[in-house]
């Protein structure tokens, strides 16, 4: 059986902006060079018909341009060079951009652009500044407790100014307003009511946190 013979391709002026695409972007091993209509271009990278002529109006190459019953001619090679280089391009723009945008928001949070928080995505960004928020809420309320003891030691000390205070106020009173030994002796019965009241108080309060409590108020 004959092989079949390889068309003969049209001749032309191969640009050296087009003859760079070519060099960086060959045609895959094992593909052959060919001519084509617009229908067989589009199906040979993958693309529609529309979007063969949307290219072709943005300059991708062609070896005869169509008009006045004659059809487009696509050369494959070049073809896939240019849209091959158009993606590169498109993907290097990307790259830059996205650089750009990485750098832009480093600056606003006063980060090194090398720094892991200068790539993370912004969803990434909500949620460390999120984190960031409740740990100093969390510090701040650290810093504002006070631990358990020292509040008891603080309310005992207070506790023995006042007991101090109410235990000679029956005899102060009795000197400085003439109180009678009755009279002052109902002022004391008070005093240690109080006092016993606030002990007790004190007790209680000191149970509870020590049983449900983390040892901090």
């Amino acid at each position: 059986m004959a092989e079949t013979e390889t068309p003969a391709l049209l001749p032309v002026d191969v640009a050296d902006d087009l003859r760079a695409m070519l060099a960086a972007f060959p045609l895959p091993e094992g593909v052959a060079d060919a001519d084509m209509n617009q229908e067989e271009i589009a199906q040979a990278i993958s693309k529609t018909v529309n979007t063969v002529a949307k290219w072709t109006r943005a300059g991708m190459p062609v070896v005869q341009e169509g008009g006045q019953g004659r059809s487009y001619v696509y050369r494959l090679s070049h073809c896939w060079a240019w849209v091959n280089d158009r993606e590169a391009r498109e993907k290097a723009a990307s790259a830059h951009n996205a650089a750009q945008v990485t750098a832009l928001q480093a600056h606003f949070l006063g980060v090194d652009v090398a720094q892991p928080e200068a790539t993370l995505t912004p969803k990434e960004r909500k949620e460390m500044a999120m984190a960031s928020v409740a740990w100093d809420q969390a510090a701040r309320l650290k810093r504002s407790l006070v631990p358990l003891d020292e509040v008891i030691d603080l309310c005992d000390a207070l506790l023995t100014i006042v007991r101090e205070g109410l235990d000679g106020l029956s005899d102060r009173l009795e000197r400085e307003l003439g109180l009678t030994p009755s009279q002052a002796g109902a002022v004391q019965r008070a005093s240690a009511d109080a006092i016993n009241a606030m002990r007790v108080r004190i007790e209680d309060a000191e149970l509870a946190e020590r049983d449900g409590g983390d040892g901090f108020v």
